[in-house]
């Protein structure tokens, strides 16, 4: 069996430093912003990671929730996206607690591992792989553009596929979004759906997809 897995949500817990660098932002570049508060809203880490999960972008999370006018809005997401892979918030990523458990039994059955994820700062990913130390697991690491994930990562399988031969039927996708979702489904490959990361178990029910809450299911449903 081969797995194709994704790193943010999946793997990595990068939830830290997307709340940490948005508090920021909204406290030194918001005009509006009095300690911590922003037209009258606070801002709340937990919600905000919730409001993300349910389907629900950083933009509208702030003229929705916040309140904040458009063009404010844009400019901190401007600034959030400029700044949202520096090496000083890639310092905040941890690994799930059952990652290496996982990755590990994985190696145990001798099943290859290959990492597949959208990044746009290529050398800091591989930096904190290292620092994570999952790197070796992969036999290898594609990164592709965020702003054209899920067509990139299809390319990307399609063309492992047709190196894989025979072996094409045994590859088997884990990640977290939709990404994943319809690369599975278009692909018509198996997959497993986790709702801890940027999509929620609400968000997958809302579209009759079953999803899991950790890895260690993955082996409760299936023989890895």
């Amino acid at each position: 069996m081969i797995y194709i897995l994704d790193l943010d949500g999946t793997l990595i817990d990068s939830r830290e430093r997307h709340c940490r660098l948005m508090q920021e932002i909204l406290s030194e570049a918001a005009p509006e912003t009095v300690s911590g508060r922003v037209s009258g809203k606070r801002f709340d880490p937990a919600e905000f990671m919730r409001y993300k999960a349910d389907g629900y972008n950083g933009l509208r999370y702030l003229t929705d929730r916040l309140e904040l006018a458009e063009d404010t809005a844009y400019q901190i997401m401007a600034l959030w996206q400029q700044q949202i892979e520096e090496e000083r918030w890639l310092k905040l990523d941890v690994l799930y607690p059952d990652t290496l458990v996982f990755l590990n039994r994985l190696k145990q059955k001798h099943r290859k591992i290959y990492y597949l994820t959208a990044r746009k700062n290529k050398e800091g990913l591989l930096r904190e792989l290292e620092r994570l130390k999952i790197a070796d697991y992969a036999a290898e690491i594609k990164i592709v553009s965020p702003s054209g994930a899920r067509e990139e990562k299809k390319r990307v399988v399609e063309d492992f596929l047709t190196k894989a031969g025979e072996d094409a039927g045994s590859v088997c996708i884990v990640g977290d979004t939709e990404n994943e979702y319809y690369l599975a489904k278009e692909l018509s490959l198996p997959c497993f759906l986790l709702n801890r990361g940027f999509r929620s178990e609400r968000y997958w029910k809302d579209r009759g997809v079953e999803s899991l809450s950790s890895l260690y299911e993955i082996e409760k449903n299936c023989v890895l």
